[in-house]
């Protein structure tokens, strides 16, 4: 029984490694990556401190080792990376370890069955971040205080120096890292013999003694103003998302975790259940989310998937602790379906190696390559980080006969001419870009070439062909022109105000005068216009608008109930500039990105409206409200795909 069971580990070992090093040569850097990379340039470790540590918000242990390890071995990604996939695997026996101690075999093999094989600790491994380096040491740590707490007559000097060193890393590696030694050291005491806690509060003092050279650094990233609110209000379903996230939206691994739940029921006893230890790794697995809840809610969102991974594993003594001691052959059967569904699961479901493993900064590059092979007659525009673009243009030596869109800035009349300059000599044009980029500037890009005829997506971005053919598929959801006196959908539309005189298509147009701050208002349950929550909606307007304009807006908003849980607007001045004439029409954009808005009511309301805030007297016509197929792999490796 016992070679069956050491034979399923080295099984469980295997499997983590190949998972992890599954084509090295490969795996891209992040963006992340990259920003750290940025910062290791340094001549001396003082002016690593001052500009590649103190500008960031994390602690200097991570930074300082890329800082030495590049030094030595060199920047390319399977280097950097190595350190942390070997971390990756070491996590998985150390589990493998501390269950064994606190449980038994069964818990073990299971336990480490998970580990090496769900996306959440095979990504990170595979991200040189300090992220699978803070699951190792606090794993190290908790492994450590296990001995100190269970077998204290036993080496426990070693086992001291190895928690204290384990701990200290952990304050150097990552907040939430040290957040889980502060909660992990505090448990100690509880479950410590009496006559060694005074040489365990020792350790402790000695590891808050370590820290203090990092307390300057921290309180240098605080006057620098900290971290900016970039993710946004913590989402109210962010814990369910996270368990999801952690059995990786798999149906599959969902039933076989409440079939291996119940499995350990059978024949269990009361006395059998260790309430005691259910309780501290309970502690350990939420008081960190809790934490972090709380500091998002009342200071500063910084509730990431990541930050909790150091805990996380834990979650699974929850679940599988009450499992009784199986003989080997079951053990090996569970093993063996644990790491068959999860890796079907990591590689079917969640595509890891397809989507993890190509880089939207590499994609937009080399598509622009390809596009330039493939089309004759190609205008080209790109919209991403600039620094990374360099380091995959010298990779692949691409030309940059691209226009940076950024170039443009804020400046949309800059744009336009630029569309209208190549519209004119140019059948085609290739637009490859990030997330980030804002979601109305395809429909500007499809007044001057209005067929999308390739749309590639990748995980943080999209890259696209347009052409100037007419486009074939409209996908309008509802359009107001004003040559009907019908209106479905549409509230308060006047019809005394239907002009004649002029247009931009058909014979009327509508007058919005100055007396009127509000226009008629489109709405609809958002359910019945589109139920993916990648796609766009883009909203259109036609306006003659007078040369004094003062603030008009094309607005949107979606309400759940009294909340409104989106609002947002483009401003006519936006688009006016490119007038060149006062009788000239302006096509007026909004566009809605639903991937970014949080909506969970079925009964959510869509409202489209203009608000004529400055009282201008403008003319419209051809109120457009479109679908457009959005990016379904934008966010995939956080969400379901």
């Amino acid at each position: 029984m016992k070679l069956i069971n050491t034979l399923l580990f080295i099984l469980i070992l295997l499997t983590a490694t190949v998972l992890r090093f599954n084509n090295l040569f490969e795996i891209p850097y992040t963006h992340d990556e990259f920003s750290a990379l940025f910062r290791t340039g340094f001549d001396t470790f003082h002016e690593l401190i001052e500009k590649g540590v103190i500008v960031d918000t994390l602690p200097a242990g991570v930074q300082v080792f890329l800082f030495y390890w590049i030094k030595l071995f060199g920047d390319a990604e399977w280097v950097v990376k190595l350190p942390f996939i070997l971390f990756g695997i070491f996590s998985v026996y150390l589990i493998y370890l501390i269950a064994r101690k606190w449980y038994n075999e069964s818990v073990a093999l299971i336990s480490a069955s998970y580990l090496a094989s769900v996306q959440f600790a095979v990504i990170y491994s595979q991200i040189a971040r300090p992220y699978i380096s803070g699951l190792f040491f606090s794993l190290l740590m908790v492994y450590a205080l296990t001995n100190i707490i269970k077998t204290p007559e036993r080496r426990f000097y070693l086992n001291s120096i190895v928690f204290i060193l384990a701990a200290s890393i952990c304050s150097y590696n990552h907040h939430f890292s040290l957040v889980f030694a502060a909660i992990t050291g505090i448990s100690g005491l509880f479950l410590i013999q009496r006559k060694y806690l005074l040489k365990y509060l020792c350790c402790c003092l000695i590891i808050m003694l370590l820290y203090v050279p990092h307390i300057g650094i921290i309180l240098s990233q605080l006057k620098m103003g900290g971290n900016e609110n970039w993710l946004g209000k913590l989402p109210d379903d962010f814990f369910v998302k996270y368990i999801e996230y952690i059995f990786q939206f798999s149906s599959v691994v969902y039933i076989l975790t409440v079939l291996l739940v119940l499995f350990g029921f059978i024949k269990i006893k009361k006395q059998d259940i260790q309430i005691r230890q259910l309780i501290l790794f309970a502690c350990w697995f939420i008081l960190p989310y809790v934490i972090g809840f709380l500091y998002s809610k009342y200071v500063n969102n910084v509730m990431q998937y990541s930050v909790l991974i150091f805990s996380f594993p834990f979650l699974y003594f929850i679940l599988f602790g009450h499992i009784k001691q199986q003989k080997a052959i079951i053990n090996a059967l569970l093993v063996v379906i644990i790491l068959s569904v999860n890796i079907y699961a990591l590689v079917s479901e969640r595509k890891h190696y397809v989507l993890f493993y190509k880089s939207i900064y590499e994609s937009v590059l080399t598509d622009y390559q390809d596009a330039k092979k493939n089309y004759n007659n190609i205008a080209s525009l790109v919209d991403s980080d600039r620094d990374i673009s360099k380091y995959y243009i010298q990779k692949h030596k691409i030309d940059t006969g691209f226009v940076w869109f950024d170039s443009f800035a804020d400046h949309r009349k800059e744009f336009v001419t630029f569309l209208q300059n190549q519209s004119q000599s140019s059948e085609y044009l290739y637009f490859g870009c990030l997330s980030s980029n804002n979601p109305v500037t395809v429909s500007v890009i499809q007044d001057y070439y209005p067929t999308i005829e390739l749309q590639k997506n990748y995980f943080g971005g999209t890259t696209y062909i347009f052409s100037k053919a007419p486009c074939k598929e409209s996908r309008i959801i509802d359009c107001l022109d004003f040559e009907s006196k019908e209106s479905k959908g549409w509230s308060s539309v006047d019809t005394s105000k239907f002009v004649d005189t002029v247009s931009f298509s058909g014979k009327y147009s509508y007058v919005i005068d100055s007396n009127s701050e509000w226009s008629f208002t489109y709405t609809s349950p958002l359910i019945k216009i589109i139920r993916n929550k990648n796609n766009f909606i883009d909203i259109s307007v036609r306006g003659l608008l007078p040369v004094d304009l003062r603030d008009a807006l094309l607005v949107a908003s979606i309400g759940e109930g009294d909340s409104v849980i989106y609002w947002g607007a483009s401003s006519f001045s936006d688009f006016s500039e490119n007038k060149t004439t006062k009788n000239d029409w302006v096509n007026i954009h909004h566009s809605i990105k639903l991937s970014d808005i949080p909506v969970n009511n079925k009964d959510a309301l869509l409202k489209i409206y203009i608000w004529n805030k400055g009282k201008n007297r403008l003319l419209i016509d051809d109120f457009t409200i479109r679908l457009r197929y959005g990016n379904p792999l934008i966010y995939s490796q956080f969400q379901k795909i």
